[in-house]
């Protein structure tokens, strides 16, 4: 009888260790992936998620800052930013979950904040740096939204059976730009007679929130408690999908009602660069200026509503794994991942390839499977060349999921 308990244990932890604490491209582009997270009973996963991608400094440039020596400013080493502009993004995703299987039904509830931050910047500034200007010409570029912020904090409760889910979801906007009111100007103008020339740059960023960015900078719990117990200002949204172990689909952000935020946060800034000779007296000067960020209470709230975004995946969880996801927004942003490795069981480690409009990403992960606690780790190299060199613009990124319970 011993025997064959001890048999029965070992069954039970060889047939689990092949499923998994979290797909190598995530959980939340759709709620069935947590089918893998090897829950008999109940889970509670915690995990954080952050990327860093850019094509304004190179490798050999981010080398030259670290031990003050000569930046290059040159065509090479700003090529991509001459073709699409100086880029930023950093897209962030912190929470947790629960699993709880009650047979064939799982109840999901979460929590999570996530979002991007992206930067675009006029070609201009990429064109006045490093090619060659007219003189006694004039050039003007003004970009909109040259500032994108769209973080959220959110929490709902997922319902699978079977291969279908349904999600509620409220959320709050934490940090959510405005579009036409967030604007950078560039101008440049030159002479002869005088030799003369001058780049004006005025950019301002406004952005909005429920909570007071003041409360948050200074620590007022009471104050953000306070906004945060006004629940008719959070937004609702459903989400639904289907996934099975090798494909799925599912629409996210299907609002219901907007989120309103009550706060407006506005920060302005300009400088000027002017450079004149006469003869050999050659005169430089550099200023700039920042306002002080100002945070100011609306006396209409601003509606805030998260663009749908559509997922699917298709993927393969033998011992040669792979997979491949996508994402699309109906704002126009979009990203693709593709995943490669080895899975035996008790651990599994794969490379990841992803790009999101502005840069590569180039993953590696490794898994364990140790039943009451499992774990993923991701660690990420960016690059906006698919084949990384000296000229490559590169950035970071992590990913941590654990898994405790039964």
């Amino acid at each position: 009888m011993r025997r064959i308990s001890i048999l029965v244990f070992l069954l039970v932890v060889f047939s689990a260790a092949f499923s998994f604490v979290i797909q190598p491209f995530g959980l939340f582009g759709n709620v069935e992936l947590v089918r893998h997270d090897l829950t008999a009973l109940i889970k509670v996963v915690p995990f954080v998620e952050f990327e860093l991608g850019q094509n304004i400094l190179t490798l050999d440039n981010i080398n030259a800052l670290l031990n003050e020596e000569q930046v290059n400013i040159n065509e090479s080493a700003f090529a991509d930013a001459l073709a699409n502009g100086f880029k930023l993004s950093a897209p962030i995703s912190l929470g947790t979950y629960l699993n709880l299987k009650l047979g064939a039904l799982r109840l999901v509830p979460y929590v999570r904040v996530d979002g991007n931050i992206s930067l675009e910047l006029p070609k201009t500034f990429a064109e006045l740096l490093v090619e060659d200007t007219l003189i006694d010409h004039t050039y003007n570029d003004t970009k909109e939204d040259f500032l994108n912020a769209s973080i959220m904090a959110n929490g709902g409760i997922a319902l699978l059976l079977g291969d279908f889910y349904v999600a509620g979801n409220a959320f709050v906007p934490v940090l959510f730009s405005d579009p036409s009111q967030t604007m950078m100007t560039v101008s440049y103008t030159s002479s002869s007679t005088p030799a003369y020339a001058e780049l004006n740059g005025v950019g301002k960023i406004r952005a909005y929130s429920l909570v007071s960015l003041n409360d948050v900078r200074t620590g007022n719990i009471d104050g953000l408690m306070d906004e945060l117990n006004h629940f008719e200002n959070y937004g609702l949204s459903v989400e639904i999908g289907y996934g099975n172990d090798n494909f799925g689909v599912a629409v996210r952000n299907i609002v219901i009602t907007p989120a309103k935020a009550w706060y407006a946060f506005e920060v302005t800034g300009d400088g000027k660069v002017t450079y004149t000779a006469q003869g050999t007296d050659i005169t430089f000067e550099a200023t700039y200026s920042i306002s002080e960020p100002t945070v100011a209470r609306l006396l209409t709230p601003a509606s805030i509503t998260p663009p749908i975004q559509i997922t699917g995946y298709f993927k393969n969880d033998g011992f040669i794994m792979w997979g491949v996801m996508g994402s699309y927004w109906l704002d126009g942003n979009w990203a693709v991942k593709g995943y490669a490795g080895l899975n035996i069981g008790i651990a599994r480690a794969y490379y990841m390839l992803g790009y999101n409009q502005i840069n590569y990403s180039h993953t590696i992960g490794v898994g364990m499977n140790l039943f009451l606690l499992n774990a993923d780790l991701k660690l990420t190299a960016t690059t906006n060349s698919l084949l990384p060199s000296s000229n490559s613009t590169p950035g970071i990124g992590f990913a941590l999921t654990m898994s405790g319970g039964l």
